[in-house]
């Protein structure tokens, strides 16, 4: 009785690890639900000024006009984010803002990796870093990587914003996403 006992004692940790490695790896899933936050920078400048020829832009600029692009903070956005699959064997991947807008996007995976099919549009603000300064409509698009519990998104913008009732043709963007998954 006594070796059976320690034979099932010896064997109790070589069972566990066992059992282990059948639990799914959540680090690898990029199926689920997350807390997110989304900021960045967008290039802008006039739309009087933008499609100008080089000659035009460089007579302006001796005449003291500023032709220059302004850099912009994005308003930053944070919520919920979740992605689930969809029939037709890809991904929707919806973004719930807390203080703003529901978004949805079609997607695609490859292992740990996720991509936005298409240009979904989206509303977005812009900021001083203090007070939102002004808005627009963008179509985003983007991809990303999950690293153990976290989904990163690199996100392009295209589009417009009205800043104090001026017209800005966005030239460039650099935007982030930074899910958390919730466990």
């Amino acid at each position: 009785m006594k070796i059976k006992f320690i034979l099932l004692a010896a064997s109790l940790p070589l069972f566990m690890f066992l059992l282990s490695g059948c639990t799914k790896d959540s680090s690898t899933e990029i199926i689920g639900s997350y807390t997110y936050k989304t900021s960045g920078t967008v290039t802008l400048m006039p739309a009087q000024l933008a499609g100008l020829d080089a000659a035009t832009l460089a007579r302006y600029k001796e005449m003291g006009i500023n032709v220059d692009p302004v850099v912009v903070g994005l308003y930053p956005e944070q919520g919920q984010l979740h992605v689930v699959k969809s029939d037709d064997g890809n991904v929707l991947v919806t973004f719930n803002d807390l203080l703003g807008n529901a978004d949805i996007a079609e997607g695609s995976l490859s292992g740990t990796a996720l991509s936005f099919q298409g240009k979904t549009t989206k509303a977005a603000q812009l900021t001083d870093g203090v007070d939102k300064i002004g808005a627009g409509i963008v179509k985003y698009s983007g991809n990303g990587r999950k690293y153990d519990d976290m989904l990163l998104l690199d996100l392009e913008y295209q589009g417009a914003f009205t800043i104090d009732d001026v017209p800005m043709v966005l030239l460039s963007s650099d935007v982030h996403c930074v899910a958390q998954f919730n466990k």
